[in-house]
């Protein structure tokens, strides 16, 4: 079926189509497990089915068809078809679409009275042609994003594997070189310093697992939430990069309707973004302080992370090329990862590719500002739209 990405670009050809041939309704339609699901509408609720069989159907037999149809004045059987999807009987139009997937679709435009013309159907054929090229682009650049996404995944656990192997394995090998060195001198003092050395090295072992545990998925964030999460996050950034951080949050009312927490994928989506941010601002702008806010304006969650370091010259430019390398997973076909890695090796010392994806799947934008020796702020917006607010 439809991604949330090809909804809205369905439901978008729905109301252009709507306007341009003024017709009572619009429907998209497409082929999932052998029934016909009306994907989008215009208006949004226009059919009373949303689910027709092929197999048995009039709908069906005219999707296998795969012709464009006119229907004048559609009655008795030739109006079964509008009685399944549960329309009145009027004016037709109905374009196959082909998807570049196993299945297609259809597009349908019904009138109540007047019936269409010539240059109507020319129009809406012209309109099912652009929704074709769009859809597969939509898809092409999601196959793109998936890929790019898994590549992502890879390189991290390699860098895990690295961390760990480099680490914790060669810190534990030390810890044994040194335990057998001290059994194998026969000296009860060099044993027992040794036992010394090796529950402090432990220790230290430890803490460096219980942080990298923590940087693949922080506990917190799955059974406190956010907020629980961000201030042990806060803690940890005090820790390891002496960053002092300042926590503000003030979340929207459906988040506090269900015990302070957000929808899991955007409570995520705010943690990596504040922690990619934190890590910035240490590593590259050698902050010293960082103040994150969470709270509501004019309709919008924002999350804004502000730091004291040495800024950016030209974030513009910086995120303006995220951008791109973002957006041309669609616009070079086979390229798109390419071009991402290209992004990373370019920006990614500040993970902006990554932020910048991250802020979209949640129907968010990502905004970059700063002044070189002025610090620099990054704001993730989401509309509480998005929220279903």
């Amino acid at each position: 079926m439809a991604t949330r990405g090809e909804r809205w670009l369905l439901e978008l050809m729905a109301d252009r189509a709507r306007r341009l041939l003024d017709p009572s309704i619009v429907l998209v339609i497409l082929e999932a497990d052998r029934e016909l699901h009306v994907v989008a509408a215009s208006p949004e609720r226009a059919a009373r089915a949303r689910v027709v069989p092929i197999e048995g159907s009039a709908l069906g037999t005219i999707y296998r068809q795969g012709k464009p149809l006119a229907f004048e004045r559609p009655l008795g059987a030739q109006a079964d078809w509008l009685r399944e999807l549960g329309l009145e009987a009027g004016p037709a139009l109905i374009q196959p679409l082909e998807t570049g997937q196993p299945g297609g679709g259809m597009l349908v435009a019904v009138r109540r009275e007047e019936s269409f013309r010539d240059a109507d159907m020319s129009a809406f054929a012209a309109l099912a042609a652009n929704l074709t090229q769009r859809l597969a682009a939509e898809r092409l650049a999601e196959q793109e994003r998936l890929r790019y996404g898994v590549q992502q995944r890879e390189r991290e656990r390699a860098r895990w594997a690295r961390e760990l192997h480099d680490d914790t394995v060669q810190g534990l090998g030390a810890l044994r070189m040194t335990l057998a060195n001290a059994r194998d001198s026969g000296d009860p003092q060099q044993v027992l310093a040794a036992a010394d050395q090796v529950i402090e090295g432990l220790n230290r072992e430890v803490v460096s697992i219980r942080h990298l545990i923590t940087e693949l998925r922080p506990a917190a964030l799955d059974d406190l939430g956010l907020e629980a999460a961000l201030a042990a996050l806060a803690r940890r950034a005090q820790d390891v990069y002496g960053l002092e951080v300042a926590l503000e949050l003030s979340l929207p009312a459906q988040a506090q309707e269900q015990e302070g927490r957000l929808d899991g994928e955007l409570e995520t989506t705010i943690y990596r973004i504040i922690q990619e941010a934190l890590s910035n601002a240490s590593r590259h702008a050698h902050a010293t302080r960082a103040d994150v806010r969470v709270f509501v304006r004019e309709g919008d969650l924002v999350v804004e992370i502000q730091d004291n370091g040495s800024g950016i010259e030209h974030p513009e430019r910086l995120l303006q090329g995220a951008r791109e390398a973002r957006e041309s997973s669609a616009a070079q076909p086979g390229k798109g990862v390419e071009a991402q890695e290209s992004a990373e090796r370019r920006y990614g010392g500040y993970g902006l590719p990554g932020m910048r994806e991250r802020a979209e799947l949640v129907g968010g934008e990502l905004q970059l500002e700063s002044q070189p020796g002025r610090g620099a702020t990054v704001r993730l917006v989401v509309p509480l739209a998005q929220l279903g607010a």
